[in-house]
Parts: structure tokens; sequence; C-alpha cells
């Protein structure tokens, strides 16, 4: 597939973002766009399972930004960039840098709905002395006034599971309940977090947690999803240093790849 051979046009950007500053456990998803990039190149660019191909559909790859230490920064520079992107494709970085771009979507569309596949909650109001935590990432989502639809979450505080079931705006769904969820929903945007996956299949991750899904279900139910208005999505916290093997990035490649066609393939 290679990213960077994409034609320069079309109103798809792809993104990195090389960004693990908040990074609490195993840091190292600052390397993932690249890494993801890399492993692109092992991919075709025609998907059998959806009969569709990457060379009728005009993208760019806008390369990375240039992004400072602070997570403030972070969010300042991603949503600046953001002014300019039509259809966003961004590659983490750690999950925070999730947050800006929705913020742009949300003040873009005014309803946004984020279908959020991780394993963890990411609903702590404050980590390690910042809101902008990769742990916050969801909180903050949150007070922008998006649904969140959170999908294989496993793991989190009391606290932040209390919240999913006393929130309106929060709801903890199975995977095989997605095509019944986008049928209702206006503007969506999926942010997939690698640790969404069983580390056996997705071992370079910073926080991985065991009993996650699997890509045979992932790719399954994605090829069966409804017509939607699909307005972006992002891939975040593959962390290549925790796997030298290669097998995470090139899964996150072939989930930006199955993604584009088949939300804006035809």
């Amino acid at each position: 597939m290679k990213f960077l051979a994409a034609k320069d046009r079309g109103e798809i950007t792809i993104f990195g973002v090389p960004f693990d500053g908040t990074t609490c456990f195993r840091p190292g998803a600052r390397f993932a766009p690249a890494g993801i990039r890399f492993f692109s190149e092992n991919l075709e660019t025609y998907s059998p399972a959806l009969n569709r191909d990457l060379d009728d559909i005009d993208f760019c790859d806008a390369g990375d930004l240039e992004i400072n230490a602070l997570p403030e920064d972070m969010v300042e520079t991603v949503y600046s960039f953001m002014e300019n992107v039509k259809i966003p494709v961004m590659l983490g970085g750690e999950h925070s840098v999730t947050f800006p771009v929705v913020k742009a979507l949300k003040e873009r569309y005014g309803e946004l709905t984020v279908i959020h596949f991780d394993a963890h909650t990411d609903l702590r109001d404050i980590y390690s002395g910042t809101a902008y935590s990769h742990a916050c990432v969801m909180r903050r989502v949150l007070e922008l006034g998006c649904k969140i639809v959170h999908v294989g979450v496993r793991s989190g505080t009391l606290e932040e599971f209390t919240l999913i079931r006393d929130n309106p705006l929060l709801h903890l769904v199975d995977i095989k309940k997605l095509p019944e969820i986008l049928e209702n929903e206006k503007n969506i945007y999926f942010s997939i977090d690698i640790d969404y996956f069983d580390p056996a299949f997705a071992p370079g991750t910073g926080t991985p947690e065991p009993c996650g899904g699997t890509p045979v279900e992932f790719f399954s139910i994605i090829y069966n999803l409804p017509s939607a208005n699909i307005v972006g999505f992002d891939i975040v916290e593959v962390s290549p240093p925790y796997d030298p093997s290669g097998i995470t990035q090139m899964l996150a490649a072939k989930v930006v790849r199955e993604l584009i066609l088949k939300f804006w393939g035809g």
C-alpha cells in the first residue's frame, strides 16, 4: 500500500502525531507513524474482502506533525492542523492525540458520536498531573458533549465504570452491536486503540490487557457495517519497540487500509 506513494489530492488526509509524552507505563508510541507506514509497504492496495482498491481513491499523506513535549502544546498543534483537514485519518501516537481532532470535528458538525475501541475506559479526570493524559482522553471528549460508544473496554477504575453506567452519553457495548448502533447515529468518528486487540495479536503497545478482541472478529464486523457518515478515524497506542516482529504495526496498517476502503471506497 505504501501511504507515501498515495496521490497527493483528495479530501482524505493521513497524518502522523508522534507523541507519547503522557504515557504512563511503556513509552514508544512516538515511533508508530513511521512503523505503520513502513509495514504498509507489505500490503497490496487491493482488499479481496471488500473488492476495492486504494488506487481508486484520492487521498494524501501529510507526513508527521512536529510536536513539542508538553501535552497542551500537542493539543494546540493538532487542533490548528485540523483547520485545513476535511477527513482525518490520524496515526498516533498515544491516545491523548485523539482529543484535538474530535474537538475540531465536534465544532464543525455540532453532533458527533465517537466509537471508542479500547481495552481501557480512558475516563480519568486528571492523571499524572495533566488533564490531557492518554488516560483522560475520553473524559475530555465527553466534556465536549460527544456521545461515546465504548467497544472492548475491560479495564478501568470503579469511578470510571460508575460514570459509564450513570452518564447517558456513555455506552459500553459488544462489538456485535455496532451495525445496529451506526444506523442511528449522524456523524461518526472511530478511535481505535490497538490494545483493543488481545496482546496475542498486538503485543506492541504500551499498556497491554489480556482477553481482548481478535482481528478476524473485528474485520468481519467492520465489513458488514451499514452505510453511515463516517467523518474520520484514528489508530493509536501502537508501540514498535515492544514488537520486534512487527505484527502490531502490520495489523494497524491493515486496519487503516480496510477502514479507508470500507468508509470511502464506494
